[in-house]
């Protein structure tokens, strides 16, 4: 009998290319929940500086925490051993992420060196675990050699802009970011001859942290409702609209996008993984919102504040749409191949017309009204999902 080696050599894993379904592990949950903090914190800035300057610092700052938890969950994807290494190496990962909680809040303003520094850091590590798998595997080599020039001038970038004053630091941060998300396309052409993604085991990872920034939106509904002195009817339908909005976000994501798998081929995974970043920031970006409106004692919700939130309803919507496109379709698959993205985005620029058209309106008018481009996905769904006939039993034989 073969005995567990507690220090493994990384080996690409061909779990796809052997029909496993591979699923994901409880170390991986204690991970993410690390980044639970983070997505927290940014949200509690951007509630607090709703703005277009608000916004963008945002974005500025949610690319590289979303960065940091992809590097970790790809290098699994390929390299995964059931070892100590693994177990150390996440936990090295683990302490930068917990340093870019503590930067989070004030990240643009006085803890920016901070935060550029807690990113480099675990990019660095990440850099090293793809250089030693493709130290190990020779066939990767050609995808470790590029992520590691790649990713290696962002974090030269990111280390260089402590050294400037803002904006130039920020200017520095955005051409990183730019290269780190690029790096990947350079190497889909070697990519393409090594086994293929799970398709089971990286939808349920993405699903996974969508499930961390919804919960976030509701966290921010309880956070704005327990800021108010004196509780009302009125709070408390709003706060009930804002986890309504967060449980219809839920309803449309996993009906329609969780249960498939990407479709197959060079460019479709990364499309595919791509997507999830602007529906995250939709997402986080409408509990940032919604917290603000729940806990603001304003008659009518300040303009930034409607349209952040329509806003980020629409663009959850749309990404969920273009998601569709990007999803494998099964022979038993019950949605339109067109007219259900179509739905999306026809619901998105509802969201959009909708922030428009609501001026002046309470925070109870608009979380209601922005409930409807919701309820058409919720409707469509239920509709085609119960008229899909169910499975004929096989019949044992009695003989």
């Amino acid at each position: 009998m073969t005995q567990r080696q507690w220090w493994e050599k990384p080996k690409l894993r061909t779990d796809e290319e052997e029909d496993r379904e591979r699923r994901v592990t409880w170390l991986e949950l204690f991970f993410d929940l690390v980044f639970v903090v983070v997505v927290a914190e940014l949200s509690h800035s951007l509630a607090e500086h709703i703005s277009v300057e608000g916004v963008i610092g945002f974005v500025l700052l949610f690319i590289p925490v979303w960065w940091t938890w992809i590097g970790g969950t790809f290098y699994n994807e390929r390299f995964e051993t059931n070892d100590v290494s693994n177990r150390l190496f996440v936990f090295l990962q683990m302490l930068p992420v917990a340093a870019l909680a503590v930067f989070a809040h004030d990240a643009l303003g006085e803890t920016s060196t901070g935060f550029a520094l807690a990113y480099a850091a675990g990019r660095i590590i990440i850099i090293i675990l793809w250089l030693r798998g493709g130290w190990h595997e020779e066939r990767f080599r050609p995808v470790s050699n590029r992520y590691a020039v790649g990713f290696s001038l962002s974090v030269l970038l990111f280390v260089s802009s402590v050294f400037v004053p803002p904006p130039v630091r920020f200017w520095l941060w955005g051409l990183g970011l730019l290269i780190d998300v690029v790096t990947p396309m350079a190497t889909l052409h070697f990519q393409a001859r090594l086994p293929r993604f799970s398709s089971s085991r990286l939808p349920e990872r993405l699903g996974l942290f969508v499930i961390i920034v919804l919960g976030e939106t509701l966290v921010g509904v309880v956070h704005g409702v327990a800021d108010q002195h004196h509780l009302t009817l009125a709070t408390g339908v709003t706060g009930g609209l804002g986890m309504a909005l967060g449980f219809g976000l839920w309803w449309v994501y996993f009906d329609f996008v969780a249960r498939r798998q990407f479709k197959r081929g060079r460019w479709w995974p990364l499309i595919w993984t791509y997507l999830h970043l602007p529906l995250l920031m939709g997402i986080v970006a409408v509990g940032a919102g919604v917290s603000h409106a729940v806990a603001s004692d304003e008659t009518s919700l300040p303009d930034e504040v409607r349209w952040l939130i329509a806003g980020a309803v629409a663009v959850a919507l749309i990404i969920i749409g273009l998601l569709e496109l990007a999803l494998h379709r099964r022979e038993d698959e019950p949605t339109h191949p067109q007219f259900s993205p179509l739905l999306k985005f026809i619901g998105g620029l509802l969201a959009i017309g909708l922030g428009w058209l609501g001026a002046g309106v309470s925070s109870t008018w608009l979380l209601s009204l922005l409930m409807l481009p919701i309820f058409m996905q919720m409707i469509y769904g239920a509709y085609v999902w119960f008229q899909q006939p169910l499975p004929h039993p096989v019949l044992e034989s009695s003989g």
